[in-house]
């Protein structure tokens, strides 16, 4: 065994792998938790859309950033002859400094409109949570390249558990809405620091970069840019939603975050955790990828339905018992928003194929056409229902055909590892 990887110590993948499942499967029911006693607890209609279009907003950034680990896991290979330290201090620096302009820029141009509360304090929450988030990818992105797979899962749990007892506590003491929010984003650097001072000595001087700063900052570009338009999908919507709404009124909005959140978290999150698993599936498909493609969306497609017809059933019911009757929603919003968030997962499906199949271009394409066309649909000149429903249907709907062409078009693309001149990425 090589030297370093004795060093180091590093964990089997599949004790990895099932730790990472047990840390992500935690903290999607932790973070669904919150969601769920949120419209519970909140005094009114109002705290519920302040905490619920901050949340958006910091995950929506936090899933952008998300880019950021994915290029540093990619970059970072074990090594004892390193001397990369500097420069992967410097990205992290560059990444914080670019982060913290973004938030000053967005706070005094439309900070009214993004923070539904103290728009300065709220500002510095957001900075403080997303600064807390670049140190987390960088150092997780680390982790993951010298497969620290025990690191990387208690980084994880150890964010969300701190939140969920801060933001717990900060409900039930009926905190402020600046309160909470620093109780939602603080967690972020806390674990960061927690996780890095158990694991500094096995990190430091046991890794390289494989490319220089330049390079490095380019490449995280364009995955923070394709992470960003799935974050609009994904995460981003409560905050879109609430930029449009105008005056609508805030029960009537809020009952529509509310039924976004709860539907879109248990049909896409799983979807989530099994991305590198499709990935590895379609890889090795061959000339069969368009088929078990097209086999995958048939079935999701009747679930959809399903889930949709259900909706319409028991969804009003069921918003007015986890708000206690405070929101309400019409039986058809609530199966349009469900089918939304089923056309979303199904774009999780053809999103690994297109991965597995070395078509980065579409992939991504599939995901900004479909973040760009639900922001016009939301600003486009028709009333609030009628936009709604075209920005929830229309864009994911779009997206999956361009993913769905673009898997049929081209079956049989080698699915060979890259060489460092290969990948047409058509």
């Amino acid at each position: 065994m090589p030297t370093v990887l004795r060093t180091m110590k590093a964990e089997s993948a599949a004790t990895g792998l099932r730790s990472i499942l047990i840390a992500t499967a935690v903290a999607g029911l932790l973070g669904y938790g919150i969601q769920l006693l949120a419209p519970a607890l909140l005094p009114d209609g109002q705290a519920y859309v302040t905490f619920s279009m901050y949340w958006s907003t910091l995950y929506l950034c936090v899933a952008a950033l998300s880019g950021v680990q994915q290029e540093v896991t990619r970059a970072a290979h074990p090594s004892t002859a390193s001397a990369t330290a500097p420069t992967i201090r410097s990205f992290a620096l560059i990444i914080i400094a670019v982060v913290l302009a973004a938030v000053t820029a967005v706070a005094v141009s439309a900070g009214p409109v993004v923070f539904r509360g103290p728009t300065v304090a709220l500002a510095v929450a957001l900075g403080a949570g997303l600064v807390g988030y670049v140190l987390i990818a960088v150092l997780g992105g680390v982790l993951y390249g010298l497969h620290l797979w025990n690191a990387v899962a208690a980084l994880t749990i150890i964010d969300v558990g701190i939140r969920a007892v801060l933001v717990l506590t900060a409900f039930l003491a009926g905190w402020s809405p600046e309160a909470v929010a620093f109780a939602v984003s603080l967690p972020f650097g806390l674990a960061f620091l927690l996780v890095w001072l158990w694991t500094r000595r096995r990190v430091v001087g046991a890794f390289r970069l494989d490319v220089r700063l330049g390079r490095l900052l380019a490449n995280a570009a364009g995955t923070v840019t394709a992470a960003a338009a799935m974050g609009v999908m994904m995460n981003g919507m409560p905050l879109l939603l609430g930029v449009a709404a105008g005056d609508a009124d805030e029960v009537v909005l809020a009952g529509l975050i509310l039924t976004i959140t709860l539907t879109r978290a248990p049909l896409v999150v799983p979807l989530l955790a099994l991305q590198s698993f499709l990935i590895s599936l379609f890889r090795g498909a061959g000339r069969a990828v368009t088929r078990r493609v097209l086999s995958a969306l048939a079935l999701a497609a009747v679930a959809v339905a399903l889930l949709a017809g259900a909706a319409w059933l028991i969804g009003p019911w069921v918003i007015q018992s986890i708000s206690r009757g405070q929101y309400e929603i019409t039986p058809a919003m609530m199966a349009t928003i469900t089918a939304s968030a089923g056309l979303v997962g199904m774009m999780c499906v053809t999103g690994p194929a297109l991965v597995g199949r070395n078509r980065h271009v579409p992939y991504t394409a599939g995901w900004v056409i479909a973040a760009v066309l639900t922001v016009l649909a939301l600003a486009a000149p028709l009333p609030f229902d009628a936009r709604l429903t075209l920005a929830l249907l229309a864009p994911p709907a779009i997206g999956l055909l361009v993913h769905v062409v673009a898997v049929w078009r081209h079956p049989e693309v080698d699915p060979a590892p890259l060489t460092a001149g290969g990948g047409s990425g058509r």
